[in-house]
């Protein structure tokens, strides 16, 4: 008696009318843009593409996992339990949770209602949720536990725990259908550092998310062809928050690629993310420069020696020194190609650039070159070539939510988006950032604003002046530091400070580094604070 061997799956005939790899020139929201030919409409639809791997494994989150096909039904399921809620196509739901498979299963229905996803930030303060579901006015939020509680009274709240009975045993649970939504309607609302104030939700459309996707596929070759067969399986790595533009990539390509999502845990812990990788047989993991530094770190030290096995390192949220890119090649031996950076920013719906392999090598500095949907200009630029960086796709934005309406601020004439990064194109066309107009600080991958820390540290009673800027840290790249001036007679200390800006700030925007002076901040010929002064000389001392 013979065994039958099971038939290797191949991508159907229907791949060719939902992917293409040829790159055209169409108006998008009224002006020209690179679009692929041939795309999905909506990021719904892609459950479709994810019905190959059906026996595969998806997510893994400790020791529960769940497969392609179960996945896909508990979307169904909890489908029915949003509309039964008053969910409906154009509303908002916000998700607000740490990483677990009933945010993904929440994700993915949201989306299948035809309603927009609100991405919460887990660490909010209150005032700045607050802020968020005044703004957005999501008629439900799925929140866990945790963050239940500090919802306003108003907002109607699903426990996002309740959805694990239907996550374990969806089996009577209904499959989805592909959704009619239309590309350019609004997917997601992603917020991202205010500049001025509280956080401003970038509105990401299913063109842009699906548009980045594609161009990702194509540039590594992943990209569904009819008659193939769909790549082996792999696992990922998945170490950001879900909030974050890069973490939602690493749920929504599995769809397309097949391969399983790995969550790293609550916090992060390089020797659990080390036991991990071991024990997953992780291949790929993105993350941020500070993470792979930890990680390496406890290799160094705990005597492990290298990870064998990984073969992608991709690296983005914050600049990438020589030296990191150096040791991951050391620590990393098995990454074929090496380091792989990549450059972009939520309101570009997420990379914008990226490269691997020996162009990165051959080039210091350097964070890729564009995707093929991506066009880059350099906006009025100096002598030396540098200047704005400006960025216009089908990913860009449609604008921030408010409450009355979209603000395109940031979108200039002919869809080109402002970044505030300073940077420079080589002749081949690989970008370099040098620095950035925006008053931003990047602590660890997460983007900070200093004005709104500005802000909220100016509401102390006995602060007078304020300057908050970025100072050098070993392992997170930049750490937040507050420059105080207080008043005659103040006894307040740094750690009363801290303790007043943690009420109305998230943790991570707190700042590390506290300096009291007593002499006026310098001024420019308007009266404006001159922080860059301010900064060289903490960074001087702190240098010494």
């Amino acid at each position: 008696m013979t065994t039958a061997v099971p038939e290797t799956p191949r991508y159907d005939r229907s791949c060719s009318e939902r992917w293409g790899s040829v790159v055209r020139t169409e108006i998008v929201c009224g002006d020209p843009c690179r679009t692929f030919d041939v795309r999905p409409s909506s990021v719904a639809s892609l459950l479709q593409d994810g019905r190959i791997f059906g026996s595969r494994t998806y997510l893994v989150e400790g020791t529960r996992r769940l497969g392609f096909a179960d996945h896909e039904r508990a979307v169904g399921a909890v489908v029915a339990r949003l509309v039964a809620a008053g969910a409906q196509p154009g509303d908002r739901v916000m998700l607000l949770g740490a990483n677990s498979i009933e945010w993904v299963v929440a994700f993915w229905a949201i989306l299948h209602v035809g309603a927009i996803v609100v991405l919460g930030n887990a660490w909010w303060s209150t005032e700045e949720l607050d802020h968020a579901t005044r703004v957005t006015s999501p008629v439900l939020v799925l929140a866990d536990d945790r963050r239940m509680g500090r919802l306003p009274d108003a907002c109607a709240a699903i426990a996002l725990e309740s959805l694990a009975s239907i996550v374990e045993a969806p089996h009577d649970a209904p499959g989805v259908d592909r959704s009619t939504i239309d590309e350019d309607d609004p997917a997601v609302i992603l917020f991202t550092s205010g500049t001025t104030g509280f956080p401003n939700g970038a509105v990401l459309t299913n063109r842009g998310i699906v548009s980045t996707l594609q161009s990702l596929l194509v540039r590594t070759n992943r990209l569904p062809v009819a008659g193939a067969e769909p790549p082996s399986p792999s696992a990922a790595l998945l170490t950001p928050p879900l909030f974050h533009i890069g973490g939602l990539q690493l749920v929504i390509t599995p769809m397309v690629s097949g391969g399983t999502t790995v969550f790293a845990g609550r916090r992060f812990d390089a020797e659990h993310v080390v036991a991990l990788i071991e024990r997953e047989h992780v291949r790929a993991w993105s993350t941020v420069p500070s993470m792979a530094s930890r990680v390496i770190d406890y290799l160094d030290h705990s005597g492990t020696g290298p990870l064998r096995g990984v073969r992608t390192v991709g690296l983005g949220g914050a600049p990438v020194g020589e030296q990191l890119r150096r040791d991951i090649a050391t620590w990393f031996p098995d990454a074929r190609r090496g380091l792989a950076v990549t450059w972009g920013l939520s309101e570009a719906g997420g990379v914008v650039t990226t490269g691997a392999g020996e162009p990165i090598r051959s080039r210091p500095g350097t964070v890729g070159r564009a995707l093929e949907n991506a066009e880059l200009r350099i906006d009025d630029p100096d002598e030396a070539g540098r200047g704005e960086v400006l960025v216009r796709s089908p990913s860009v934005m449609l604008g921030y939510w408010t409450e009355t309406g979209l603000d395109t601020t940031p979108i200039g004439p002919g869809r080109w988006l402002r970044t505030g990064d300073v940077g420079w194109l080589d002749a081949d066309g690989y970008l370099y950032i040098t620095d950035r107009i925006k008053d931003i600080v990047i602590r660890g991958g997460e983007n900070i604003a200093t004005p709104r820390v500005e802000d909220v540290l100016s509401g102390h009673p006995d602060v007078v002046e304020v300057a908050v800027v970025g100072l050098p840290h070993a392992d997170l790249g930049e750490e937040l530091g507050a420059i105080v001036r207080l008043a005659t007679g103040s006894t307040a200390t740094a750690e009363s400070l801290a303790t007043f800006a943690a009420q109305r700030l998230a943790y991570f925007e707190v700042p590390s580094r506290w300096k009291v002076v007593e002499q006026p901040f310098p001024q420019n010929a308007t009266g404006k604070v001159v922080k860059r002064v301010l900064q060289a000389e903490w960074r001087e001392e702190l240098s010494r």
